[in-house]
């Protein structure tokens, strides 16, 4: 779970000055590191329980309808039977782009339209 009295993320971004003319994709991959270091512990690493909160409350869009798929019960399943293990970013990153990319809002986005 995040610190309670951590900064806002928002905040956090927008007091970073070389994001301040930063793209779009440049924003969104500061703002995964910002919501990891909420949650993150002094040595940069989170359990495996809060990792499962992450997803489940900041990633519950990606995650909703893919609890019947088999590869996200195993993914569900890691978190939960080892919870006092411990992550770091790139683990956490490669597990939310696994959910990302078998996720049902995933194959929404890429199937949008787009207009020039």
């Amino acid at each position: 779970m995040p610190k309670s009295n951590a900064i806002p993320i928002s905040k956090q971004l927008t007091s970073i000055k070389a994001l301040g003319k930063g793209t779009e994709l440049e924003k969104a991959i500061a703002t995964a590191v910002l919501v990891y270091n909420s949650y993150a512990d002094n040595d940069g690493k989170i359990s495996k329980a809060e990792v499962k909160d992450l997803l489940l409350t900041q990633f519950k869009n990606f995650t909703q309808g893919q609890e019947t798929k088999p590869k996200y019960k195993e993914l569900v399943k890691d978190l939960e039977e080892d919870s006092k293990g411990q992550m770091d970013f790139e683990d956490v990153m490669i597990l939310l782009l696994s959910v990302t990319l078998m996720s049902d809002l995933f194959i929404e986005i890429r199937q949008t339209k787009h207009t020039k």
